[in-house]
């Protein structure tokens, strides 16, 4: 699979350069502009070749969570992120319709409705089958859950 970028951080350094946020929020903008991207990039789901990054996403109790990211920013707790200096960063079309499209759809939203959104989708419902609610995991959304996912979300537009 050829990856966008060759870092999530790339990603979440572009999120946080546009508002300071939570960590919560920023794994659940993270997902979805993966599955923005997917849904944007590639023809169908039997040939996922383009992501946005190569990480992949957990099915944790609050969501979906990139790991890399969450041990870079766990020590944050709640409290907001945000980053004092500000790069420049040159992504391409691809890539800047998919942020653009997560930020359009989905940055109005608390960390907690953004929760409940990722809940309420087959990826991670369909990551968490059999495990109660609060109940530790560290399953993988399956990118073809995520890209047919998305398609339909950005086809219902």
């Amino acid at each position: 699979m050829k990856n966008a970028v060759k870092d999530v951080y790339e990603i979440a350094k572009w999120f946080l350069h546009t508002e300071p946020m939570t960590h919560k929020k920023l794994q659940k903008l993270l997902y979805f502009s993966y599955g923005i991207y997917l849904a944007q990039n590639n023809e169908n789901c039997n040939k996922l070749n383009n992501s946005l990054f190569k990480n992949k996403f957990e099915a944790w109790v609050h969501g979906p969570v990139d790991p890399k990211i969450y041990s870079l920013y766990k020590n944050n707790g709640i409290n907001l992120l945000y980053l004092e200096n500000i790069e420049t960063t040159s992504f391409n079309q691809n890539i800047m319709n998919a942020l653009n499209k997560t930020m359009e759809l989905y940055n109005q939203y608390s960390a907690d409705e953004l929760e409940n959104i990722s809940h309420n989708q087959a990826p991670w419902k369909n990551a968490r089958k059999n495990l109660m609610p609060m109940e530790s995991s560290n399953n993988l959304l399956s990118d073809v859950d995520i890209y047919l996912t998305f398609k339909k979300i950005l086809s219902n537009e």
